[in-house]
């Protein structure tokens, strides 16, 4: 965790480096309209079930398409894949796509926002000895900054995902967006 946290420290430092560009360019209104988007960065999955012992700190990834129709609100569906999880000869895939709200502050030229929704997840465990595949629908939540630039938009967003057997599963990332004006 404390490592996951390093890196949302990171990622959030560099989106603050980008502030004063992002005064000098941004669009005082606002940025509302659909847009759709990808991110990069840390997946951290910590698996407790009594079957297996499976832990990664991986790369994680997610492409998202959304809608702002208000300056403080989006609804925004994402695909998150968060890397391969292992523990001896077993290792484990997972999945999922989510729907979720998100709420931005009225701040001008910065983008804070927190997220709330759902995610339908599938882990496939591959091992020697009993192989299987788990599914469910269950809680994302998070918090991120973004700033824009015309069309052009990048964030940083720390991400949490109540999955069922697992004690952690998160995903903090670099993101780009583009708003279709």
């Amino acid at each position: 965790m404390a490592k996951n946290g390093l890196v949302f420290l990171v990622l959030t430092l560099i989106a603050a480096a980008l502030l004063p560009a992002g005064a000098a360019l941004a669009d005082e209104a606002g940025l509302t309209g659909f847009y759709v988007g990808g991110a990069l960065g840390e997946s951290t999955e910590r698996f407790d079930s009594t079957l297996y012992r499976l832990r990664a700190d991986t790369v994680g990834y997610q492409f998202a398409a959304g809608w702002r129709p208000l300056d403080v609100l989006a609804g925004e569906v994402n695909y998150v894949n968060f890397g391969r999880a292992q523990g001896g000869v077993n290792y484990a895939d997972t999945d999922g796509v989510t729907v979720s709200a998100l709420g931005f502050l009225p701040i001008p030229l910065v983008d804070i926002y927190g997220r709330l929704g759902v995610i339908d997840w599938r882990t496939d465990v591959t091992s020697p000895f009993f192989p299987y595949r788990r599914t469910g629908s269950d809680l994302v939540y998070g918090v991120g900054a973004g700033m824009h630039w015309g069309s052009f938009g990048a964030r940083v967003e720390y991400q949490r995902y109540d999955l069922s057997d697992t004690s952690v599963m998160s995903l903090a990332s670099l993101g780009v967006t583009w708003t279709f004006l």
